[in-house]
């Protein structure tokens, strides 16, 4: 099938994802230039409208905060405990409910390439006390803070990246910039059969400009805390089994807002010759056997 860069995904054609994904790095120093009041609408309107959900039957609100907002914000989120400084941020609230986090995560990651594909950028922000936020925001709402970015526009670094195509499983990245935080090759995070197993896995993904590798490796460029990527797939009787596992630095909710991510970037590049993928979670999805302390969290057939 001829691989259309407009993508449609969830019925709404809209983003190329796969470049998108690519070519999204976080952001964690910005100009002073602020961000105008007509990009605050252009991304309400997107999230209104055409913004991907996981779980579309949980209710979400998105909030917008200034730069006045950071002092308030200094003890209760950042990156790796650092405040990321920035002219906006973004605060997704959350009914509380089944997969909230993993939800979050698919949709503030659909906003994060929504302002990529604007040219703005942004940095996930941590926190572990949704409480404080709102307390310190004051945010009057029913619903949990769910998953917070900061945005805007990004201060310019010189960067020369290449991609190694070592072999149709592994690629390696490289930048000349101390900070580029290298991602895990596909042919260590996908496996056939069982956890662990790779025989026939490189023939059933096909080479590597084939579309279901092209799913995986965006799958691969998801960002997550630390980088620690906690997590890999099993195809298994025709299914793609997406599998937590175990990591001490991540806590539950950074966790599930990473596989939530995942899910995001798998989905999307897939949707450009798979049709709606659809991700079935927790006991729902496809179970298969597990070293201890690993889990299924969903699976989808395409």
């Amino acid at each position: 099938m001829e691989n259309d860069h407009t993508q449609f995904f969830q019925g709404v054609s809209f983003m190329d994802y796969n470049a998108l994904i690519q070519n999204r790095k976080s952001a964690r120093q910005f100009t002073n230039e602020k961000v105008a009041d007509a990009v605050c609408a252009e991304l309400e309107s997107y999230f209104r409208g055409g913004c991907q959900k996981l779980v579309p039957q949980i209710s979400t609100e998105l909030r917008f905060f200034g730069n006045q907002s950071r002092q308030a914000l200094e003890r209760a989120a950042g990156y790796n405990e650092f405040l990321v400084g920035a002219p906006q941020y973004m605060v997704l609230l959350s009914e509380k409910a089944e997969h909230i986090y993993e939800n979050a995560g698919f949709v503030m990651e659909d906003l994060v390439l929504k302002l990529e594909d604007m040219g703005l950028g942004s940095c996930w922000l941590t926190f572990t006390d949704g409480k404080s936020i709102k307390d310190v925001l004051g945010i009057d709402s029913p619903l949990e803070v769910a998953a917070i970015a900061a945005f805007g526009y990004p201060q310019k670094a010189r960067k020369n990246m290449r991609f190694n195509v070592l072999s149709m499983t592994n690629v390696d990245m490289a930048a000349k910039r101390h900070y580029f935080d290298p991602k895990r090759p596909v042919g260590d995070m996908v496996f056939m059969d069982t956890w662990g197993e790779t025989k026939g896995r490189d023939e059933y993904i096909g080479f590597y400009d084939d579309m279901l590798w092209e799913a995986f490796f965006a799958a691969s460029m998801s960002p997550s805390y630390l980088n620690r990527q906690a997590y890999g797939f099993v195809i298994a009787g025709g299914e793609i089994v997406l599998v937590s596992r175990p990591d001490d630095y991540n806590t539950e909710i950074d966790g599930d807002l990473s596989l939530g991510v995942v899910m995001l970037h798998f989905a999307a590049a897939a949707s450009a010759w798979a049709g709606q993928v659809t991700w079935k979670l927790g006991s729902d999805a496809k179970q298969i056997p597990l070293p201890e302390g690993y889990r299924v969290v969903a699976s989808c057939s395409l």
